[in-house]
């Protein structure tokens, strides 16, 4: 079997990183599997060194570029002769649609946000000549079609429980209670509730701390909420990571997750586990297919949370529970779950 996935984005972060860890479940799984991406960012220094991955989608969004990368798809199509092409966003499925025409190649697309699920003609013009539907939160539906869950693959090589862990680079000691928050700081990524949740949690835990790992436009807002809740010394500002994240997360006791990313498969929860952190989570949708309900507050707000993580933190030690819970997250489960759906229809 060969397979060739395209991701239109340009970072890593969104769809970019699920869709490549799914090449290399595949791969790993003895899937010839291949990626295709948009060339020129910081993304292609990242994958440069994979000669399966390929930066064949143009930067520009627009008729001439399309044409182009158009012309690129044919010559890996004709080069690898592939079964299946996969596509992850919009633009690159419109893409994929195209360059199958008068090939035998089965179409699947994965949805990795709520707002791309549609109605409209253009998605259903897509999807009428789409074999499989894949949907990386199972709350997604798609009218009187059958979709296939696959949540984020976790690399359990990267992502484990034994390890270094990065208390040391901020100075905090290893008996401390670090919870820990994670995201772009954005409006409207949750990062509000997460200090007020940490707030609360104070009260009882007063030697409790908060990591907060990401940068944005949004961190200067968040610093003067911590000033008015009183928590100020007690936030550390991690910044953003990538190759060193595992430490991060093996660093905590806690994740708080407030909110949904651009890639709605709640990546972060995954990844968590597999370094043996507990998540307290929000109601979100799509969370109860990666937890069970003591994970989960009753209710979205602050108060709620802190009453979820409080319960978590008093229990026994959850590493080795959450650990063995992201199995069903890993390579081999995703790389199963995309070769059965793709075996159906080549």
């Amino acid at each position: 079997m060969k397979v060739l996935h395209l991701a239109a984005g340009n970072r890593w972060t969104g769809a970019a990183a699920p869709a490549f860890a799914e090449v290399e479940a595949l791969r790993a799984a003895g899937v010839d599997a291949h990626y295709a991406y948009v060339g020129g960012y910081k993304l292609q220094a990242k994958l440069e060194h994979h000669d399966f991955a390929h930066p064949l989608i143009e930067k520009a969004q627009n008729p001439l570029s399309f044409l182009r990368t158009i012309q690129k798809l044919d010559r890996i199509i004709d080069q690898h002769g592939f079964d299946v092409l996969h596509a992850h966003l919009t633009y690159d499925h419109w893409l994929a649609r195209v360059v199958i025409r008068g090939r035998s190649i089965a179409l699947a697309r994965t949805f990795h946000a709520r707002r791309v699920v549609r109605r409209d003609p253009f998605t259903r013009s897509l999807l009428n000549r789409t074999q499989v539907c894949c949907v990386i939160n199972d709350a997604f539906a798609l009218e009187d079609r059958e979709v296939v869950f696959t949540p984020p693959p976790v690399d359990r090589q990267q992502f484990q429980p034994t390890g270094a862990n990065a208390r040391a680079l901020y100075d905090i000691a290893d008996d401390v209670p670090l919870m820990t928050a994670i995201g772009k700081l954005s409006k409207g990524r949750g990062f509000e509730a997460a200090l007020q949740t940490f707030a609360i949690l104070r009260s009882a835990i007063p030697t409790a701390r908060l990591m907060i790992i990401g940068h944005g436009e949004h961190r200067p807002a968040l610093e003067d909420l911590t000033q008015s809740l009183g928590i100020t010394e007690h936030v550390t500002w991690a910044g953003y990571h990538e190759d060193d994240l595992a430490d991060h997360y093996r660093a905590s006791n806690l994740l708080l997750f407030t909110a949904r990313g651009s890639d709605e498969g709640h990546r972060a929860i995954l990844e968590a586990m597999a370094c043996g952190v507990p998540p307290a989570t929000y109601p979100l949708e799509g969370v109860r297919a990666l937890v069970d309900a003591a994970h989960i507050a009753a209710a979205s707000t602050p108060a709620a949370l802190a009453n979820a993580a409080a319960a978590l933190l008093a229990r026994e030690p959850l590493r080795e529970a959450m650990v063995q819970r992201s199995q069903e997250f890993g390579y081999a489960r995703a790389a199963g779950r995309l070769i059965e759906a793709y075996e159906r229809v080549i």
